[in-house]
């Protein structure tokens, strides 16, 4: 290792230079290498003194302090220092603060290639070196020391020490041969300071040398100290721009390859991977899988209104979220978010060849290996799967090679059956003594084989190797247990936000108006609300939806119904109100695990009619808000049942009173449940590389590129000799003189 020379012009600022030093001191072996302190003639008569006592108070190090008999200037200082150096020198600004084995990086990376001029490390105020954003200043984040930034960035850093046009002054280490070889700072021109740093960069290039960034080493840099008065900012501003005439005169060609560089930016991946981990540091980190995804979290469908809630609540606590999901354009591909606040950024985006080679995914090559790295790039302390649609089973697998704990909450049947919702000719399957379960693979996912028993049994064997299984009703947990008895799984209820509704005054009317709820599908009642459309012969009931319907009939309002169209998450209270709706139909065929809509109908004071069956049907009992009937009623003994309900005003009112006595479980409760189980489970604090994610990245474009080669070759291969042809040129002339007419 080089004997070093640390130069410091000190220029008033007398606690941000004392702040420096002591940096200094603590970092930095000074019985090898040698501060040199220039105070130029600083107005502060107490910089001086200062600058001697820690020469004074530390006689074994190599500390020298000089002192200019009047003021030169920055520059002229700066060239004082390097002309009474002998070695390698570090220009260091007295307003900056530097870190543990700064000086054994920046020395590393300098002789990292013989031709390297000038190193300048990271930092958070020096233009094109600026961490975590490019170009600005940029003020150290909040959750941790500056010593803790330091670490995180050299632990992150891939050390590639990209190339830059110019360094800058704030810290910049120059090789003694450049200075001999090219001489100091040009004093004449710059004498007061601005662009002489980027004038000795310009010129070392002109000798064939290169600048580099030092990208494992960060120093604080407060910044400009001596020009922070008032009275100052216009001088310092005209200056600026004065050096920036006098630089663009002098090295047209380099000022111009700078702002490319300020334009092109290609040090944003090293930004990148510092934001990233200024966020997720010291934060636990939760990678949910999902089936379906808006990234805008503006969700309708319950599974993701219920991991809505779980975002919301982390972002309030010290954990960063992270949605693995795939894309709804293009269902091959998966999507990576994180969650900053209510705000998405993808992350990683990938191709997968899931249905290239079958229908039913257990596993897949290309996912696997995704997972693998997304996994080993993030350090992820939780994996909490939603759902394994469009997924595949490899992600508990690549979990428990990890030790990461593991939590399933089943939103639906699907690890029950690959039908999702166990519905057989619009029918709950376990109900029809006909059902083919053979036939419904095949109309449902083009199987041709009795899948569901060895489905069954790859299932219970997934869902064991999970630390924790979570249901949202106990009408759910009946289900699983009826199929696999020896899971342990525990019912935990999504809360709600309570919705505040208007009430509006009683309007007589001489209709009962009834409402199905929430998107129409056949598994949510489609047929059903067709059939009653059809068949409702009383004038005195009227039929209504809220909620997309899935088909032209449902689509169009006819005399005695109306489509109202879709509601956001949070309306149907209201609606429900504002419509006089007297009777809440949800007549789904399957068996809910938990329902949404049953929930902001209960805000509204609606009663309900539902089947016997699922969540929906054990609430609407349990809570005695409503009636039940049986999942195989036709639509005319629906329909009887409505006429049971609107004759029976004593019933009815009854009913209606006990909404009185409802308690709504609220969002908060729930947030708190899960807060509580994530706590539990140990963070691993291992700070990301998003360098791996760009590698893989590489990896898959290359193997896309060559499956495209094999898929398409031959065809590309035909086209262009076709486009040699005698035949082509003509027709190609004869289209151009037909354009010309």
């Amino acid at each position: 290792m080089k004997n070093i020379d640390i130069i410091i012009p000190v220029y008033n600022a007398y606690e941000y230079t004392e702040e420096c030093i002591k940096s200094i001191l603590k970092t930095t072996d000074l019985t090898k290498h040698t501060l040199v302190l220039i105070n130029d003639k600083s107005p502060d008569e107490k910089i001086q003194p200062m600058l001697e006592k820690y020469k004074n108070e530390n006689k074994e190090l190599n500390i020298v302090v000089l002192e200019n008999e009047q003021n030169m200037g920055f520059v002229k200082t700066v060239n004082k220092g390097m002309q009474y150096s002998k070695n390698d020198v570090i220009l260091l600004n007295s307003d900056t603060e530097v870190t543990k084995n700064w000086i054994e990086k920046i020395e590393k990376c300098a002789y990292s290639n013989q031709y390297i001029a000038t190193v300048t490390p990271l930092t958070n105020n020096g233009t094109i070196c600026s961490v975590p954003n490019f170009g600005i200043d940029n003020e150290l984040p909040e959750n941790m020391t500056l010593e803790q930034y330091a670490e995180m960035i050299e632990k992150i850093s891939k050390s590639r020490y990209p190339e830059l046009t110019t360094g800058n002054g704030f810290c910049m280490y120059i090789k003694r041969d450049v200075i001999e070889e090219i001489g100091l700072f040009d004093d004449e021109t710059f004498g007061k300071g601005y662009g002489e740093e980027n004038d000795f960069c310009y010129r070392a290039l002109d000798y064939g040398y290169s600048n580099v960034l030092c990208d494992d080493t960060f120093i604080y840099h407060k910044g400009t100290q001596s020009f922070k008065k008032e009275n100052m900012t216009e001088s310092r501003a005209a200056l600026i721009e004065e050096h920036m005439k006098l630089l663009r005169g002098k090295h047209p060609i380099y000022v111009e390859k700078t702002d490319q560089f300020i334009a092109n930016n290609p040090i944003r991946d090293i930004q990148e991977n510092i934001q990233l981990n200024i966020y997720i540091y010291n934060k636990k980190r939760i990678l949910y899988l999902v089936n379906e995804w808006e990234e805008n979290l503006d969700m309708t469908g319950g599974t993701s209104l219920h991991i809505k809630d779980l975002i919301l609540k982390n972002n309030q606590e010290n954990i960063a979220s992270f949605v693995l999901a795939p894309d709804k354009y293009d269902l091959e591909r998966v999507k990576l978010y994180l969650y900053t606040d209510k705000v998405a950024k993808e992350i990683a985006n990938f191709k997968t060849d899931m249905f290239k080679y079958g229908q039913i995914h257990c596993t897949n090559k290309r996912y696997y290996e995704t997972m693998e790295m997304l996994f080993d790039v993030f350090k992820f302390d939780i994996l909490h799967v939603h759902h394994f649609l469009y997924q595949t089973f490899d992600a508990i697998e690549i979990a428990k090679q990890r030790n990461v704990y593991s939590i399933m909450t089943l939103h639906d049947l699907y690890m029950i059956c690959p039908s999702i919702n166990m519905v057989y000719k619009d029918k709950f399957c376990e109900i029809d003594p006909k059902k083919d379960c053979a036939k419904c693979m095949h109309d449902r996912l083009g199987v041709n084989s009795d899948i569901v028993s060895s489905w069954r049994e790859k299932c219970e064997k997934v869902l064991q190797n999970f630390d924790k299984l979570i249901v949202p009703s106990e009408n759910t947990k009946k289900q699983y247990e009826k199929t696999y008895p020896n899971l342990n799984i525990e019912v935990v209820e999504h809360g709600v936000e309570i919705v505040k509704v208007e009430e509006k005054p009683y309007k007589e009317k001489d209709t009962f108006d009834i409402a199905f709820v929430g998107a129409m599908a056949i598994h949510k009642g489609s047929n059903i609300l067709k059939e009653l459309i059809k068949k409702s012969n009383n004038k005195k009931i009227r039929i209504h939806l809220f909620g997309k319907p899935n088909d032209e009939v449902l689509s169009k309002n006819t005399e005695n119904y109306t489509n109202h169209g879709p509601y956001t998450r949070g309306e149907l209270p209201q609606l429900l109100v504002n419509n006089q709706i007297d009777l809440v139909c949800i007549l789904t065929t399957w068996p809910e695990t938990y329902s949404y809509t049953l929930t902001e109908s209960y805000m509204a004071k609606v009663p309900i009619l539902t089947f016997k069956l699922g969540a929906v049907g054990d609430r609407v009992e349990k809570d005695e808000l409503g009636w039940t009937i049986e999942p195989n009623s036709t639509s005319a003994q629906i329909l009887e049942k409505i006429q049971e309900i609107i004759k029976n005003k004593e019933e009815y009112q009854k009913v209606k009173e006990n909404f009185n006595r409802y308690e709504f479980k609220k969002v908060e409760e729930m947030q708190e449940y899960y807060k509580n189980l994530y706590e539990t489970i140990e963070t691993k604090n291992q700070p990301a590389n998003i360098y791996e994610l760009m590698d893989y990245r590489s990896k898959i474009r290359e193997a896309e590129f060559n499956q495209y080669q094999a898929d398409y070759g031959h065809v590309v291969h035909k086209y262009e000799k076709m486009r040699n042809t005698k035949m082509w040129k003509i027709a190609k002339k004869l289209k151009a003189k037909l354009r010309g007419k």
